[in-house]
């Protein structure tokens, strides 16, 4: 039986509803000429359901797409590991599961990158909550390990959002433009033995 609105059962279906109808709509359209109602029409849904969510609109959807995307991806590796000996299978496993990622949900990326590449409000802001980020991460490292005491606060904090720009550039860049190695595992190789050396050198420095 067709409906004219979708029926989604509970709110992460219809959060979730909501980002991939957003960002389906980017890729075709571009993020200025997407807007609410286009969501709205195009999932289904009233447009008051998203303002419920996303109260700001396109800016929410954005912002909370990359806050609740980082949380959850930190908190599925354990930082602590990185306070060890053991960096290096630390990257290596983080980054292996940072690539599937980007694999996997390709469109995504592609429509945020696009989306925030075309607002330097929205560029702002997501540098911002980067360096916030980081911020948080860089203060728990340094309690749980004195390897991490040996730079600054801030210099730490300025290597991995550096690390975390570099990586995700070069992610992006091989899956979208043109693939830098011939098989994943080569691929992963390199940019765990990047962020190992990038790491490194400005923990001695």
């Amino acid at each position: 039986m067709d409906s004219k609105k979708k029926f989604v059962r509970n709110k992460q279906e219809k959060i979730d509803l909501i980002y991939d109808t957003f960002f389906k709509l980017v890729l075709k359209q571009s993020y200025h000429k997407t807007s609410t109602n286009h969501i709205a029409e195009s999932a289904r849904i009233s447009i008051g359901t998203i303002y419920n969510y996303f109260p700001r609109g396109k800016e929410d959807i954005i912002r909370k797409y990359f806050e609740e995307s980082m949380t959850a991806f930190f908190v599925s590796h354990d930082v602590s590991k990185m306070a060890e000996n053991n960096v290096r299978d630390f990257l290596d496993d983080f980054l292996l599961d940072l690539f599937r990622n980007h694999k996997e949900n390709l469109g995504y990326h592609l429509a945020f990158r696009s989306a925030i590449q075309s607002d330097k409000a929205l560029f702002d802001a997501h540098q911002e909550k980067i360096f916030h980020f980081f911020n948080h991460l860089v203060r728990k490292l340094r309690k749980l390990s004195d390897n991490f005491k040996q730079l600054s606060e801030r210099r730490l904090v300025n290597v991995f959002v550096f690390m975390y720009n570099l990586v995700n550039a070069i992610l992006h860049h091989h899956l979208s433009v043109m693939e830098f190695f011939d098989t994943d595992d080569e691929f992963i190789d390199y940019l765990s033995n990047l962020a190992a050396f990038s790491l490194e050198y400005y923990l001695k420095t």
